[in-house]
């Protein structure tokens, strides 16, 4: 799941960086979280229910979610904590998290250390590169717009759709209350079923039993933000992303496209090929040809 959270991070940052704004993205607001307790439920092809809390400066999830890939059916349950210097992850059934630095302090400071043209070519680079993404799944050119209001448990947010992906973010606090998407042929929607004005300063608490993995190391951390800032923010990036547009154009834009029914047969192929069993069963023809 590491592409698909780069991919995330990526139209996160996109969403977050109106045109010719130079703002910084990274940057965490002064003032508190306001405190909030969200239930959610997941449809598409990871179901399940989840638990969201924020207050002060921590947020903290809960999940438990059911998914099909490649022919196997498995259930995670998972907890996460983010505070201003360490993010905590844990898978609650195996009984092992990881502690790491929280990057955006980093990737902050490293933001701020740009010139006025690096900041400009961030932007542009961000958006250019969101846009190869999005293009790359079929019909879903890139296209972030905002496409009205919607009432969700009873609190109103702005509905904001970027290519094949769509959010609706309350409109009084960071707050997500929707988020649907296809990715990699995983479709997936997150829905809010209830949202209170309170929170539980338990969940805010590492869960026992967890065997924690640690990667504290700030000074590390700033220095991979600072070089991870500096290529986003790159001439070299920009003339690159230019090349592969033009090459694409000349190639032609969407020719070879898979229709949404054969898109479709794929998908249900690959959810349904036992990855386990065929690759067992080539290792046993290999070790028969020997």
């Amino acid at each position: 799941m590491r592409h698909s959270s780069s991919i995330a991070l990526l139209l996160t940052l996109a969403a977050a960086l109106p045109a010719g704004a130079q703002w910084n993205p990274f940057k965490l607001p002064n003032r508190a979280l306001p405190a909030y307790t969200v239930e959610y439920s997941y449809g598409g092809d990871m179901t399940g229910t989840g638990r969201s809390r924020s207050g002060g400066d921590k947020m903290a999830s809960r999940t438990t979610m059911t998914g099909k890939f490649f022919g196997k059916t498995s259930t995670t349950s998972s907890w996460s904590l983010t505070d201003p210097e360490v993010i905590w992850n844990a898978d609650l059934d195996k009984k092992k998290g990881t502690k790491m630095v929280n990057p955006l302090p980093s990737m902050a400071k490293a933001y701020d250390e740009l010139d006025g043209a690096g900041k400009a070519r961030f932007q542009e680079n961000i958006q250019s590169m969101a846009a190869f993404v999005t293009r790359a799944m079929p019909g879903t050119p890139f296209e972030g717009k905002t496409t009205g209001t919607k009432t969700i448990a009873g609190e109103s947010c702005t509905m904001k759709q970027f290519g094949a992906f769509t959010f609706c973010t309350m409109d009084k606090a960071p707050v997500a209350l929707y988020s649907a998407g296809s990715m990699l042929c995983v479709n997936f929607e997150q829905t809010a079923t209830s949202v209170t004005r309170t929170t539980d300063a338990t969940m805010f608490d590492p869960p026992a039993d967890i065997k924690w993995t640690e990667d504290l190391d700030r000074a590390r951390a700033d220095s991979s933000a600072r070089a991870w800032i500096k290529q986003l923010a790159s001439k070299e990036l920009a003339d690159s992303l230019a090349a592969a547009k033009a090459k694409a154009k000349e190639a032609g834009a969407g020719e070879g496209e898979m229709t949404p029914e054969q898109q479709k047969q794929m998908c249900d192929a690959l959810k349904n090929f036992d990855l386990g069993k065929a690759m067992s069963n080539a290792f046993k023809n290999a070790l028969a040809d020997d």
